[in-house]
């Protein structure tokens, strides 16, 4: 059983390490090779697969600095505060009524029928003018016809392109400037601002500003300032706060953008992607201790269903469009939807056997000792839709 969630700790990673939010890297890795010890299912006695597939996880969320700080800004934003209400009292009025003085004259309740004649005379007239305009309105006033020369005061707005889709999602697209990466842009305070150097007024000005998570070849440090030149193309370099910047390449750059912008985990047996319907049934089985991606490609490489499938997960799916389909899955962790993959330790995978469609089919996603006959293949192979 998973460690119960908190307002720190969202997905009990901390509470399967047993450590505190605060605790460091070191203590982080302490932590884990304390359990790993004690729960590799290689150990006798106090070894358990599931449990330590769950070490594991949390392990490769705290022990990597992009990872575990996306995951405390999730428990962050999480907000659990909760408002109490003061119930109020209706008291009733402390005044008492007024007293009126006794006379000898007799007091009654006036009613409606002692009200002036001059009063009756305006109710009456304002009644008539009242009929007079709705009459007239009905009557007089042509209706109001619908031309086609009069045009809707909304624009028509096409939909969003795949691009601008993402980019709406999960922000601007890294790039990549000129040489070889060893630098990457990492979320900070302010935006990664790009600066050249104005020789006339001898100060920078800005160029741009870069996305989270694009990559660069940084040239040197300046001290003065702490400022890293880097290079923009063949021809000039600019310079960015060193704040923005952390070491790494193209790789750890695109590793990084995915795992921030993974998005919600999927639940088991969620149906990532569909396209057409049809008479075939699909039913799938992860027998792996990690989680699984299950595709079907067509004939022309087009992806007609995708779906997630946690560990030990099973999902039959309906409606699959009639032809062959060549069957592709993807293990490791922490899937993000931004990039189609998974973030941390995926492992990609083509079977040998064809599926055909109307008609009920079997996938079994497995370790590759027990599993149908694969072959691995690239991880872009697998992330492209």
């Amino acid at each position: 059983m998973l460690p119960p969630r908190t307002r720190l700790d969202p997905d009990g990673y901390y509470d399967r390490l047993g450590v505190e939010p605060a605790a460091t890297r070191a203590d982080v890795v302490r932590a884990f090779r304390a359990k790993a010890r004690l729960l590799h299912p290689d150990v006798p006695k106090t070894g358990n697969a599931g449990a330590f597939v769950a070490v594991k996880q949390a392990y490769d969320v705290l022990a990597n600095q992009d990872r575990r700080a996306a995951y405390d800004r999730k428990a962050r934003e999480i907000v659990l505060d909760r408002f109490d209400y003061e119930t109020f009292a209706v008291r009733k009025p402390t005044n008492p009524k007024p007293v009126y003085p006794e006379t000898n004259a007799t007091h009654r309740q006036r009613r409606l029928f002692d009200s002036p004649v001059a009063i009756w005379v305006g109710l009456a007239a304002f009644l008539c003018l009242c009929v007079y305009e709705a009459v007239a309105h009905l009557l007089l006033v042509p209706p109001q016809v619908a031309r086609d020369e009069i045009r809707p005061n909304a624009a028509i707005v096409a939909p969003l392109s795949p691009s601008a889709h993402q980019a709406v999602l999960y922000g601007p697209m890294p790039v990549r400037l000129g040489g070889v990466p060893n630098f990457y842009v990492v979320p900070a305070a302010g935006p990664a601002m790009l600066w050249r150097q104005d020789p006339a007024l001898n100060t920078l000005v800005p160029l741009g500003q870069l996305p989270l998570f694009s990559s660069v070849q940084a040239v040197r440090l300046i001290r003065q300032n702490g400022m890293l030149e880097v290079l923009v193309n063949d021809h000039a370099n600019g310079f960015i706060s060193a704040d923005h910047l952390t070491p790494g390449n193209a790789a750890a750059a695109r590793q990084a953008y995915c795992g921030y912008n993974a998005g919600p985990t999927p639940y088991d047996g969620e149906l990532l992607e569909r396209r057409g319907f049809g008479g075939g049934t699909i039913e799938m089985e992860n027998r792996a201790v990690q989680p699984a991606v299950v595709k079907l490609r067509d004939e022309t490489g087009a992806v007609a269903l995708s779906a997630f499938l946690g560990p030990g997960g099973h999902a039959i799916f309906d409606g699959l469009p009639d032809g062959s389909y060549f069957t592709e899955f993807a293990i490791g962790e922490l899937w993000s939807r931004a990039c189609n993959s998974f973030a941390a330790g995926m492992r990609a995978r083509r079977m040998e056997a064809v599926l055909k469609s109307p008609g009920t089919s079997y996938v079994v996603v497995a370790p590759e000792a027990g599993g149908p006959a694969a072959v691995d293949i690239p991880d872009q192979a697998f992330e492209r839709k």
